[in-house]
Parts: structure tokens; C-alpha cells; sequence
């Protein structure tokens, strides 16, 4: 079987295969709000200890019982 080689097959195959595809894919991209403060708990039996993150300013919390300490 033979094939013709031709160049707008070839451009026309590579619109289709790569070009097209990462179109759509850029247009339905979204992003995830992420949330701003994180909790880690401090340990097993640890209810109330534990420190907490703010996720946008890096701002470290140690929080024992209804105390609040920043950590430099």
C-alpha cells in the first residue's frame, strides 16, 4: 500500500493531534480556591493543642487551650 506524503496533511495531523487539544485543555483549567487557615493537631489526646497556619502570609499559631502564641 502506498501513501502519499503531503504537507498540508501533515500541518492539518498536527493542529489536530497537539494544537487542538492544548486549546481545550487551557480553557478549562481552574483553580482551586485554597483555604487560608490550616490546623495540625499537636498529638493523639491533644483536643485543643495544635498549631495553626495561615496558608497566604506563612503567620505559624501554637494554640493551647484558648491561648494564642505567635512563633517566630
Amino acid at each position: 500500500m502506498k501513501t502519499k506524503n503531503n504537507l498540508t496533511t501533515g500541518i492539518l495531523l498536527g493542529i489536530g493531534v497537539i494544537v487542538l487539544p492544548l486549546i481545550l485543555m487551557s480553557t478549562t483549567y481552574t483553580t482551586e480556591k485554597q483555604t487560608k487557615w490550616e490546623f495540625h493537631q499537636g498529638g493523639e489526646n491533644s483536643y485543643n493543642r495544635g498549631y495553626l497556619l495561615n496558608s497566604e502570609t506563612g503567620e505559624l499559631y501554637y494554640l493551647n487551650g484558648s491561648t494564642k502564641y505567635l512563633c517566630k
